[in-house]
């Protein structure tokens, strides 16, 4: 089709020889998609307009007043849920009723929610000196919302609301909630939680409800378990070894899922964890005993040797997997 049309313009004398072979050598060359890029600037665009109206509701209180920032937030937000209903039920029965247009003005709607409750919060006092409900109450309408729209972002933002309501919070005052980790019950309940999202992933995936949400529950949890895990071995000194066993235990578990699923991902990320925490043991328990320079050889070694060794161990792993994929 192509062809012709360009055959058509040359004969017309619309376009010369020069242009004509052009557009013959574009059109036969592959072309090359940029749906993820697109998707990552969209998804930073939402990011920037829900951060700039945090931004400019912070900054500008005293001149705005309470009552405009909370109507233009409420009709901002009323107006993206509005539309992800309209289009919802423009779409429902059809055969492909996705779009990115919807996605993101969804999530724009669910970000400019939690902006809104947690303002009436700091400014009104709406519930009281009851902070849980703060967070309670926007993770039940956005898990709601989730599964009613289908939507893994607004899922994502669920969890985080779950995570937050059950104590697990960064505070941008201590090294960007770093010492957050240093806390015997934050350590405690990550790890829990993450734990519970994993085996609600399990059961999720083996139900007909919205079994494709098991990967962003899986997400959170493989992620908050093994962090939790290396932040307790450090925290909890004394039993340190019982830690690493939980994190070889968890190691174990992923590896085996990642060559069940043949999942190259999946396997990285768990060796890099445990290269983490089992460093950790040789560094700061095994090492620092040494003498003298001793430590700092030990260390320079260690990470020499093992570094290669970690190297040679993915790529085997990797190899082993997609030969398993193939049978």
């Amino acid at each position: 089709m192509p062809n012709k049309l360009f055959d058509g313009l040359l004969e017309r004398g619309l376009i010369g020889e020069i242009s004509y072979n052009r557009l013959n050598n574009a059109a036969k060359t592959t072309k090359i998609s940029l749906h993820g890029e697109i998707r990552v600037l969209l998804y930073l665009g939402i990011l920037l307009i829900s951060s700039g109206a945090g931004v400019l509701v912070y900054k500008h209180i005293d001149q705005l007043g309470h009552l405009v920032i909370v109507g233009a937030l409420a009709m901002a937000c009323l107006s993206c849920f509005a539309y992800s209903f309209w289009w919802r039920n423009k779409t429902s029965g059809t055969s492909n009723p996705t779009s990115v247009l919807f996605d993101y003005i969804l999530l724009l709607g669910s970000l400019l929610l939690l902006i809104l409750i947690g303002y009436l919060q700091s400014q009104f006092q709406v519930f009281g000196n009851r902070w849980g409900l703060a967070s309670f109450i926007p993770m039940v309408l956005l898990f709601a919302t989730a599964y009613y729209f289908d939507h893994k972002g607004v899922l994502s933002l669920a969890i985080i609301n779950l995570a937050a309501w059950a104590g697990i919070t960064v505070n941008k005052g201590t090294m960007y909630g770093i010492s957050e980790l240093n806390h015997s019950g934050t350590i405690i309940t990550a790890g829990l939680l993450s734990a519970a999202l994993i085996l609600w992933a399990n059961f999720v995936k083996s139900r007909t409800i919205k079994p494709h949400f098991s990967d962003t529950y899986r997400q959170f949890g493989f992620h908050g378990l093994f962090i939790s895990v290396i932040a307790g071995e450090v925290h909890f000194t004394t039993y340190y070894l019982a830690w690493l066993l939980l994190l070889f235990a968890a190691g174990y578990y992923f590896l085996k899922k990642a060559f069940e699923e043949n999942s190259v991902y999946v396997m990285v990320i768990t060796c890099l964890y445990l290269y983490v925490g089992i460093s950790y043991v040789f560094t700061a328990k095994l090492f620092s005993s040494l003498p003298g320079d001793g430590e700092l050889y030990a260390n320079l070694f260690y990470y020499l040797i093992t570094g290669i060794s970690m190297a040679f161990l993915l790529s085997f792993l990797n190899k082993k997997i997609k030969s398993n994929g193939r049978l």
